[in-house]
């Protein structure tokens, strides 16, 4: 299957494969390296990445609940220079196209990293997080000015609760691709102390995929479904819905080797 999640751009985003390694779940690749063959997958996602190094969140970062688990971490990075030194070799072996997952405050910091990235050959593609409580202006300055400014395609990552806002506002900013969705937020009571973070497992895939067929309605962009996908039904479904292609994160937690079993095989 061949697939293109940049038909429109100079140089393209093919995937050999629907199946993506999703942002924040899989590292930078060399954590997973002994466990998964990303030869086998579409994409790979990095960790966000910021200009500047970031600390881990203090306290609970990791709530378990029926049907999920509820993740808090601050996006701790290494900053995409130190990043680029540690991995770009690396990715330049990967064995797929890598996505590099930009998350910026100010549009002077994101062109920085964009002209960062521009230089790096094993990076086919970049993908723009937004915060959920992002202004809708600030989010298509940010968009329109790595568009602009990218020699790679730009994947415009949906903030869940104004999808559908943000996708109208990706289309016209110049963003080549859509992701469905940064995971949802949630707060859980945890050993005495309230716990808000990021909310991943297969409880959220419903609400995924109706995302999916909602935005296909409004959006001729290609469309990356993500959220709650633990199983080649779940990918199909995703891709039935609407989509491109399938992001996945927290299945790689529960059992990493699924992806290359062929009992649970994702590719078939």
């Amino acid at each position: 299957m061949s697939i293109d999640l940049a038909p429109s751009h100079k140089t393209g985003l093919p995937l050999a494969s629907p199946l993506i390694a999703g942002g924040g779940a899989f590292g930078f690749a060399d954590e997973y390296a002994s466990l998964v063959d990303f030869s086998r997958l579409g994409a790979f996602v990095t960790n966000p990445l910021t200009l500047r190094p970031r600390t881990p969140a203090r306290g609970t970062r990791v709530v378990p609940f029926p049907g999920g688990v509820l993740v808090h971490t601050g996006l701790p990075n290494p900053g995409l220079s130190a990043a680029l030194r540690d991995y770009e070799r690396k990715w330049a072996r990967l064995g797929c196209p890598v996505i590099v997952h930009l998350a910026a405050d100010t549009v002077s910091d994101l062109i920085n990293c964009v002209e960062k990235l521009e230089r790096v050959d094993s990076v086919a593609g970049i993908e723009i997080g937004f915060r959920d409580d992002e202004p809708l202006t600030n989010a298509e300055a940010l968009l329109r000015a790595a568009a602009q400014t990218a020699r790679q395609p730009v994947i415009a990552g949906l903030p869940h609760a104004r999808a559908a806002a943000f996708a109208r506002m990706a289309e016209k900013a110049g963003a080549q691709a859509l992701t469905v969705t940064a995971p949802p937020r949630g707060t859980l009571w945890h050993e005495g102390n309230w716990v808000t973070g990021r909310l991943y497992g297969p409880a959220f895939l419903p609400r995924a995929l109706a995302l999916v067929r909602e935005l296909k309605t409004q959006t001729a962009l290609p469309i990356i479904g993500a959220g709650g996908v633990h199983s080649r039904a779940d990918m199909d479904a995703m891709l039935e819905a609407g989509a491109t292609a399938v992001q996945i994160d927290s299945v790689v937690w529960v059992e990493p080797k699924t992806l290359t079993t062929d009992e649970t095989d994702f590719n078939g």
